[in-house]
């Protein structure tokens, strides 16, 4: 165990030494704290998600330069698909966690993981949907992914409706006139109308 740390401090230096920002992206910021021990609530565009789930280091930008910061093993747990809660090391208090609110957070380039589906999922954001049964159901506000899940969230002038997407449930996508035609399970739109 020593000797991994050692190893490990050894390649940190390494790295360090020839860091430059241009090397980095900025990929969010930190949002608040969460809890007592030091836990911060990441946020960062729903692009980069992915980017965070095998993430070991990132960097804090303070006073413009950027500080490193090894993630806790098994400490970031995402949240939803645009935040995460984590611990990092050496912030163990309330305070310290504060002194972080609103420092930017960056990536090394190489580590950046786009999602192509997430970025197409969020060009739904915007559309107005139609449903086989009930016609123009109202616009897309929200794009949720749950565990590769996507559900939209539509806005009906009676009520936020949450429809699960699969191929089953589109039946096209007008991306000019920004529409999308969905055959939504019997009964789920009722469910929110009622």
């Amino acid at each position: 165990m020593v000797i991994s740390t050692i190893a490990l401090f050894y390649n940190f230096i390494l790295v360090m030494n020839h860091l430059s920002k241009s090397d980095c992206v900025e990929v969010g910021y930190i949002q608040k704290p969460h809890g007592l021990k030091g836990e911060v609530v990441l946020a960062f565009e729903q692009e980069y998600g992915e980017t965070f789930d095998d993430l070991d280091l990132l960097f804090v930008e303070v006073d413009g330069g950027l500080v490193p910061f090894f993630i806790e093993e098994e400490s970031l747990r995402l949240r939803n698909d645009q935040s995460a809660i984590c611990k990092l090391n050496f912030i163990d208090t309330l305070s310290q966690a504060k002194e972080l609110v609103g420092c930017k957070v960056h990536v090394f380039e190489y580590e950046l993981i786009e999602s192509e589906d997430q970025g197409v999922a969020s060009t739904l954001i915007g559309m107005i949907a139609f449903d086989a049964k009930f016609g123009e159901i109202g616009m897309i506000e929200r794009v949720d992914d749950f565990s590769g899940n996507l559900v939209i969230t539509v806005n009906h002038p009676r009520a936020e409706i949450m429809i699960p997407l699969s191929d089953n449930v589109i039946t096209s996508i007008d991306e000019q006139k920004r529409e999308i035609y969905l055959d939504c399970p019997n009964g789920l739109i009722d469910i929110y109308l009622e």
